[in-house]
């Protein structure tokens, strides 16, 4: 699985505009990070744990599992996209890995919600071994 997450990591690097990214899972392993720019996040696997949940409790306010979340900050802004267990997963219990992008600038983030879900499914896949 590593190995495969590890190319997933550096396809997303190749998307223009994305300085860095990780696949970590819910628990906070950082399972594969790269990064063309720092920060990474290979250090910062508890902070995404910790993002994730508090965007499933949010979940529950508004009604719904989370889909994508995207934080903005001076550095750039950052977007987090659940791998779920199974395609097409919408139970927040479904998530396993959350895929975690650093980009240049918000203008960034069109092209790479375009590319998005073919990556999470590639993640998807890499993790129950397809």
């Amino acid at each position: 699985m590593s190995r495969e997450l590890e190319r997933v990591v550096k396809d997303l690097l190749a998307i223009k505009g994305v300085l860095a990214a990780a696949v970590v899972d819910v628990e906070g392993e950082v399972l594969a990070a790269a990064e063309r720019e720092p920060p990474g996040f290979a250090e910062a696997g508890a902070l995404v744990a910790a993002a994730l949940s508090a965007s499933r409790v949010l979940g529950g306010f508004v009604g719904g599992g989370l889909e994508q979340a995207v934080i903005e900050y001076r550095g750039g802004p950052v977007l987090l996209a659940p791998v779920p267990r199974s395609p097409g997963a919408t139970d927040p219990g479904e998530i396993q890995m959350v895929l975690t992008l650093r980009l240049a600038a918000l203008g960034d983030l069109g092209r790479v919600r375009f590319q998005l879900p073919r990556v999470v499914a590639q993640a998807a896949a890499s993790a129950r071994g397809d």
